[in-house]
């Protein structure tokens, strides 16, 4: 039998699929599995903000119809970079464990301090950090940033930035840890919706496939990203509106935080809520309802105007 997986071609969509493999080998290991790079909008266009491109789906439409016309029987994500709401043709069957959700800060000659006292210019391809980080830093200048890990880290050595802003996890998973200046805490930047987690995504319908990728799915893992992705559906934020949200369990609660914020950072909303672990169903859409209610329909009513 064989199976083929299909990827973006960058150096973290590649490690990310390359661990997928993997697992599933170990679990079966007289399927032969293939690797077949898919190029996608988002790869394609690596210079517009992601923004005012479209930004939701613009890393997984190509691979979604890759995988409906037969040619992969799985695709592989970056869950963060998925729509809310998946197409009914398509199913997740597994999530892989969670890697740190932490946003990192890398500067060549600064400390995320430093930004208290200082005007300097941080790179971010990312509504949410914006927003964030200018409601803690509102007197920073914050630029468009494209492009790979390498990419992005080169700009920054070629002196366009004070310093620049990634998640941990594609940073880790690279084995680029050294490049970390500051791990930012996750109560100053709220990470993006299922940050850090890898999606393995399947033909609904297609129970062979789904039941061979089901066996590496980590179910905690899962329990989390989707309360995060309910909290999105709810509020319809994406790349377009700054919202960011982090599911855990932790000291044997269930709890999850939750943003919505105007780009310029003058108006965000934050809120936390603490779950028994047996009984947190339906917490992120409580949550996004309680955000809209309480102020967050006025900020996207706002950047609708936009």
């Amino acid at each position: 039998m064989k199976v083929i997986i299909g990827t973006r071609g960058s150096k973290l969509a590649l490690w990310q699929t390359n661990r997928v493999r993997t697992l599933l080998k170990k679990q079966f290991p007289d399927v032969l599995f293939e690797i077949k790079i898919i190029k996608t909008t988002g790869d394609i266009d690596q210079k517009t903000p992601l923004s005012q491109i479209g930004g939701i789906g613009l890393f997984t439409k190509q691979l979604e119809k890759a995988l409906a016309n037969k040619e992969i029987d799985v695709a592989v994500h970056s869950f963060k970079d998925m729509p809310s709401i998946i197409e009914e043709r398509f199913e997740i069957a597994a999530v892989l464990e969670r890697e740190r959700v932490n946003d990192v800060f890398i500067s060549k000659k600064y400390r995320f301090e430093d930004l208290k006292a200082k005007p300097l210019i941080v790179g971010t391809g990312s509504l949410r950090r914006v927003s964030q980080l200018k409601l803690t830093f509102p007197h920073i200048q914050t630029k468009s940033l494209r492009g790979n890990i390498d990419t992005r880290i080169k700009k920054l050595e070629d002196g366009l930035y004070d310093g620049i802003i990634l998640a941990y996890a594609g940073i880790k998973r690279l084995g680029m840890e050294e490049k970390v200046t500051d791990i930012i805490p996750v109560d100053v930047l709220t990470p993006a919706v299922a940050q850090g987690a890898i999606a393995v995504e399947v033909r609904r319908g297609d129970e062979i496939i789904k039941n061979l990728v089901s066996t590496i799915n980590h179910k905690e893992t899962m329990l989390c990203v989707n309360e995060e992705r309910d909290f999105l559906r709810v509020v319809e934020g994406g790349c377009r509106i700054p919202v960011g949200a982090y599911a855990r369990f932790e000291k044997g609660s269930f709890v999850i935080d939750a943003f919505i914020g105007s780009i310029d950072g003058k108006n965000v909303l934050r809120h936390k809520v603490e779950l028994p672990k047996d009984g947190f169903e339906d917490a992120g859409k409580n949550l996004g309802r309680y955000l809209l209610e309480n102020g967050g329909r006025n900020i996207l009513k706002e950047m609708e105007k936009r």
